[in-house]
């Protein structure tokens, strides 16, 4: 009896270790996405494209996705986010798709006689309107002008942005926090020019840094240019140095400030349209977070991505990139315009091997949803939302940036606010002295 006793002890102690293992295996398999082992070649999203062409959705609005419906949301969400977007504790809110027209005066006050060379560069265009209104598939420069329609959209400038920045490791390890904030105003107005004497001038910025220590009081000035091959101007500031120092136009695909996105990333696409080879794949319908009620929250197992937030289905247009400098860390890149406002919704790149490199979200809300939605606070400062409603654009409250082959992310949250200023202050305020001097 005694080794029977015995033996039952050390069979519960065996039973017991073995239980003990297999619930944290369970909890470990719980906190995985559903499909780790994705297909992260640019051949698969290819074949998703191809394969959900034509593919209609049965959402109702109102509804929340989850889990359990996956195989519904798969011809909607671009196939390189199934492995960071399908997670257990998912939920997709699927609203109606809105209609959001722009500013009542948009082309009114846009000039004519705007060309694209063979190149497809855009020349003699100075804002106030979509340069290329009518967009038809059969067209040889049809990406090109979707493009550009992106590149002038409403809401692009004219405000005042203060944001917050997770970068984050596997299992939502926060590696670095920063907070910064970004103005920018808009030169190119149409028939006219916000300063006197700089035509030329499309929009100029400047970013400044809070956090962390090591950034804090690092500042950024970007000026750009409607010459579609004048390489934009850019200094750093740094209370290190104490000096401007000019941005090489080589830096554009390099990562900024230890994030996540390279500049030229910037809403889809940021650098030259003629140091890439453009193709337009058609459009699609998919998810996106346009109009989402305020800053979504990061969720999934690394939180990387948005969740509890609102999506709508949107027709996008497909476009591919592919950078001719052997030296570009990409081989293709696909970005995912909206067909009615012209945003970018999402962004997949992949390196010069088809694998997949980064892919990025935009979270975007209508100016008009302020009236009845206000959104976040930042932790730093306070903004008036009550500015944007009566605008009628789009205002950028946040992205995220998925680097799968660090593999790291950085989840944005951006608290924008509408704002323009005169003459004086933009040519007092946007300039190299400025940013040494700090004023505001």
């Amino acid at each position: 009896m005694q080794g029977t006793t015995s033996g039952g002890h050390s069979r519960r102690r065996s039973l017991s270790f073995w239980g003990i293992c297999c619930a944290l295996l369970a909890l470990t398999v719980c906190a995985t996405p559903v499909h780790a082992e994705s297909d992260r070649s640019y051949k698969a999203v290819r074949d998703w494209l191809e394969q959900y062409r034509d593919a209609k959705p049965d959402f109702t609005p109102g509804e929340h996705l989850t889990i359990k419906d996956i195989e519904r949301i798969k011809p909607f969400l671009p196939q390189p986010a199934w492995e960071y977007y399908f997670f257990d504790d998912m939920d997709m809110e699927v609203a109606a798709t809105g209609k959001y027209p722009p500013p009542a005066d948009w082309g009114k006050v846009m000039s004519s006689g705007h060309t694209l060379d063979e190149h497809g560069a855009l020349f003699g265009f100075n804002g106030g309107g979509w340069p290329f209104p009518e967009i038809k598939g059969d067209d040889p420069y049809v990406a090109l002008k979707i493009y550009w329609n992106s590149y002038w959209r409403p809401g692009h400038s004219d405000y005042f942005m203060p944001m917050v920045a997770w970068g984050r490791s596997e299992h939502g390890k926060l590696d670095r926090e920063f907070e910064f904030v970004s103005t920018a105003a808009e030169y190119a107005k149409g028939d006219h020019c916000l300063v006197e004497g700089y035509e030329g001038v499309k929009s100029k910025s400047i970013m400044e840094f809070r956090s962390p220590r090591d950034l804090a009081g690092t500042r950024n000035l970007q000026i750009e240019y409607t010459d579609p091959y004048k390489e934009n101007d850019s200094w750093i500031y740094s209370p290190v140095q104490r000096k401007p120092r000019r941005v090489l136009s080589s830096e554009r695909t390099g990562e900024t400030q230890g994030m996540d996105f390279i500049r030229e990333d910037n809403m889809g696409f940021g650098g030259k349209v003629h140091e890439q080879e453009w193709a337009y794949l058609g459009k699609k319908l998919v998810l996106a977070t346009v109009n989402v009620p305020t800053h979504p929250d990061a969720g999934g197992p690394h939180l990387w991505v948005p969740n509890k937030t609102r999506w709508e289905v949107r027709e996008v247009h497909v476009i591919e990139l592919i950078p001719r400098s052997a030296s570009h860390p990409y081989g293709n890149k696909l970005i995912y315009i909206d067909a009615e406002i012209f945003w970018n919704v999402w962004l997949t790149a992949y390196d010069k091997k088809g694998q997949l490199l980064r892919i990025g979200q935009d979270f975007l809300k209508y100016s008009e949803s302020y009236a009845t939605e206000e959104g976040k606070q930042a932790p730093y400062v306070k903004v008036d939302y009550e500015r944007n409603a009566g605008e009628q654009v789009f205002l950028h409250v946040g992205n995220n940036v998925i680097n799968a082959q660090k593999p790291h992310a950085t989840f944005t949250h951006c608290y924008v606010v509408r704002k323009e200023v005169s003459s004086g202050r933009a040519k007092q305020f946007y300039s190299v002295r400025n940013m040494a001097s700090g004023r505001r």
